[in-house]
């Protein structure tokens, strides 16, 4: 009985953890709130310098807040 019980304890415990390993993390939540504009003024290239920047000195960046292109001043 014990074997039995303890059986079920690892399987509900592996199938709660393993709910939350498949969530998607918060890359998944922040690009299905990111919509089509919002995309298109997101700055690629210093996105893509910084991280070589960082990379060539053994550095890791996580970007929180992604950079923006500046707004021009005639769409105001």
């Amino acid at each position: 009985m014990k074997r039995v019980f303890w059986g079920v304890a690892v399987a509900v415990a592996g199938l709660v953890l393993g709910g939350c390993a498949t969530t998607g993390g918060s890359s998944y939540a922040s690009e299905s709130r990111m919509q089509r504009g919002d995309r298109d003024n997101i700055d690629q290239e210093k996105i893509v310098s910084v991280n070589k920047w960082a990379n060539d000195r053994g550095y890791g960046v996580t970007w929180v807040n992604l950079p923006r292109k500046p707004r021009d001043k005639a769409e105001d």
